[in-house]
């Protein structure tokens, strides 16, 4: 996995429900990493993927 550090973030804010907040905590927690990180890594890869498609 490559997670990349950009000093250029933007604040977001995100509502889910109890069931996904729970579910992103403890993948965060059992890969450590933040939610924020993990959430990066996880559009960075969906990104990566769409242009491998095209």
């Amino acid at each position: 996995m490559v997670i990349l550090v950009s000093n250029d973030k933007k604040r977001v804010m995100l509502t889910l429900t109890k069931e996904v907040a729970d579910d992103l905590e403890k993948n965060a927690k059992s890969m450590g990493l933040s939610k924020s990180a993990l959430i990066t890594s996880w559009i960075n890869e969906n990104r990566k993927e769409s242009e491998q498609k095209k």
